[in-house]
C-alpha cells in the first residue's frame, strides 16, 4: 500500500502546502531536496536531475538560481520558499496539484504573484489544480468549479459563477453574505449563527440544520444526499430556500 502511494505522491500528484517553511526540510539544501524528489520518481542521472532542478528554479522566478540550489530554506524569504515548494510540486510533471491554502502565510503582493505562477505552470503543463482555500477572491479568480464543504462533508458543487452568484446551500449563502461590499456602507456584516458541530459529535440529519433558518423537520432527522438542484449539486432538503420533498410536520 505504501509503495503504491509513493508512486502517486510527487509523480502523479504534487502538493503545495500552507506554510512553505514547514513544507521544506530545514536540514537539506534546496538543490538536494529537488534532486532527491526528481531521482525518486524519474529515471535520470544525478547530473540530469541537477540540471532539471536548476531549470525549475529559473521557471518559478528564483533570482540567482544556481546559488539558491546550495541555500537552506531558512535563508530564503517566504515568497521564495513558496516558489521552491512550487518547483518541488511540479518537479516530476504531475497531472494534479493539490494546493492547500498556498498563499495564507504570504503578504498580499506576493500572494498575487504565487497564484499567477501556479496558474501559468498548470496551464503550460496541462495539469489540474485542486485549490483548498477560504479566500473567495482567489476562488473567483482561479476556479472553474467549486466544491463547498461543511463539517467534513460536501454540501454544494457547481460552476464558479453559479456558486458565487446563485448559491444553493444555506451555508454557502451565509459565506457569500458575510463578504463586505465595497460599494455599500453597513454597520455590521451578516454572520452565520451558532458554531460548527464537533466531528466526534455530529448531529442527526443535516449537520447544518441547527444554524439554518430554512430548516424543516426532515433536516433534523435525515441526512440529505448530494443531488442535482438547478444548475449544480447540493446536499440540502431546502436548496435555494425551496423544500425538495416535504413540508414541516
Amino acid at each position: 500500500m505504501q509503495d503504491d502511494l509513493r508512486k502517486l505522491r510527487g509523480r502523479k500528484i504534487g502538493a503545495v502546502f500552507q506554510d512553505p517553511l514547514t513544507s521544506l526540510n530545514p536540514l537539506l539544501t534546496v538543490g538536494r531536496q529537488l534532486v532527491q524528489t526528481i531521482q525518486t520518481h524519474l529515471p535520470v542521472s544525478r547530473a540530469e536531475a541537477e540540471e532539471r532542478a536548476l531549470k525549475l528554479l529559473v521557471e518559478v522566478g528564483i533570482p540567482a538560481p544556481a546559488e539558491r540550489l546550495a541555500a537552506y530554506p531558512h535563508t530564503l524569504s517566504g515568497g521564495m520558499r513558496q516558489r521552491v515548494v512550487l518547483a518541488l510540486a511540479f518537479a516530476c510533471e504531475p497531472r494534479l496539484i493539490i494546493a492547500d491554502e498556498p498563499t495564507t502565510a504570504l503578504d498580499v503582493s506576493v500572494q498575487a504573484q504565487i497564484i499567477a505562477l501556479l496558474k501559468r505552470m498548470c496551464r503550460e503543463r496541462n495539469a489540474a489544480v485542486m485549490l483548498i482555500t477560504h479566500d473567495m477572491g482567489v476562488i473567483a479568480e482561479c476556479a472553474d468549479r467549486i466544491a463547498v464543504l461543511y463539517a467534513g462533508r460536501l454540501v454544494e458543487i457547481g460552476g464558479t459563477r453559479q456558486v458565487l452568484d446563485r448559491p444553493l446551500h444555506p451555508y454557502t449563502r451565509g459565506l457569500m453574505a458575510s463578504i463586505p461590499d465595497i460599494g455599500q456602507l453597513v454597520e455590521e456584516l451578516p454572520q452565520i449563527p451558532g458554531t460548527m458541530p464537533r466531528l466526534d459529535a455530529m448531529p442527526a440529519g443535516c449537520a447544518f440544520h441547527a444554524r439554518c433558518a430554512d430548516a424543516v423537520a426532515i433536516c433534523r432527522n435525515e441526512r440529505p444526499a448530494l443531488e442535482p438542484r438547478d444548475s449544480g449539486l447540493a446536499a440540502c432538503w431546502c436548496a435555494g430556500g425551496r423544500p425538495l420533498m416535504v413540508t414541516d410536520q
